[in-house]
């Protein structure tokens, strides 16, 4: 509860948000956050944690209605991977900035947590990979390509247009409208 009502002010608000805020947002005191995390860096990890997760992009993915034309699914699920990696660089930025994200170099894990942090990124991206074919299989009939492979290039895209917030930068932006009409489309006239 918590940490659901501190992700959406770590976006709006950055590391300026304090616990008060959050604990507002949340419905509860104050001092009740300090039950459950030692500190305010300790509550930021935490949602740093629940927002890279990937389950909920997968949920969104699952959720939406196979009986749809394949073009308001397919911009239903760019849009939900967008959302998700906004809210994602978002906290990421504000948890940096507040201080309380302690980078750490794959040298300096320990072997056994670098194969689980290794682990949990692939079976993350696994899953997303298998709500994405989901979406697309519906329509296998009328696709060139077999929708597993589709499913890799859209996420190829549209993740690699989040890392450097491409959806919005240089002469024009991307819009999801955009992206769905490339990949449906090509590049041909």
């Amino acid at each position: 509860m918590v940490i659901q009502a501190a992700i959406p002010l770590l976006v709006e608000l950055g590391p300026a948000v304090t616990t008060l805020q959050i604990a507002r947002a949340a419905g509860i005191s104050e001092p009740t956050i300090f039950r459950a995390f030692t500190d305010k860096n300790e509550l930021l990890a935490a949602c740093l944690a629940d927002v890279t997760d990937s389950r909920h992009v997968v949920a969104e993915l699952t959720a939406i209605d196979d009986s749809l034309p394949l073009p308001d699914r397919l911009n239903t699920a760019i849009e939900a991977i967008r959302a998700q990696g906004e809210r994602t660089g978002s906290v990421i930025m504000a948890v940096g900035a507040a201080g309380a994200l302690r980078h750490r170099d794959r040298q300096s894990m320990e072997p056994g947590e670098r194969t689980r942090l290794e682990e949990s990124r692939t079976t993350g991206y696994l899953e997303m990979h298998a709500a994405m074919t989901a979406v697309l299989e519906a329509d296998q009939a009328a696709l060139r390509l077999p929708a597993a492979d589709i499913a890799t290039h859209v996420l190829a895209i549209v993740l690699s247009l989040g890392r450097g917030g491409g959806w919005d930068k240089g002469p024009a932006s991307i819009t999801t409208d955009g992206l769905v009409d490339l990949i449906l489309h090509g590049i041909t006239v």
